[in-house]
């Protein structure tokens, strides 16, 4: 993946993040939306922990292509 690549989705998962913090404190824990929120906001943190692992992984030279 090329860094610039990495940096992009990087940048694009956290602003997600951001907006989905920031709608929390107006959910109320019963409602659907708060529950696809936080569906939301794991399915990203797997998501950017997926591309830094990929990213360290090529850095390392450990490529299995």
């Amino acid at each position: 993946m090329h860094p610039y690549l990495y940096r992009s989705l990087l940048a694009i998962a956290c602003s997600f993040i951001v907006l989905a913090l920031i709608a929390f404190p107006f959910l109320k824990p019963g409602q659907a939306a708060f529950y696809a929120n936080v569906i939301g906001v794991i399915i990203l943190l797997v998501f950017i922990l997926l591309i830094t692992l990929e990213y360290r992984r090529e850095r390392m030279g450990n490529t299995v292509y």
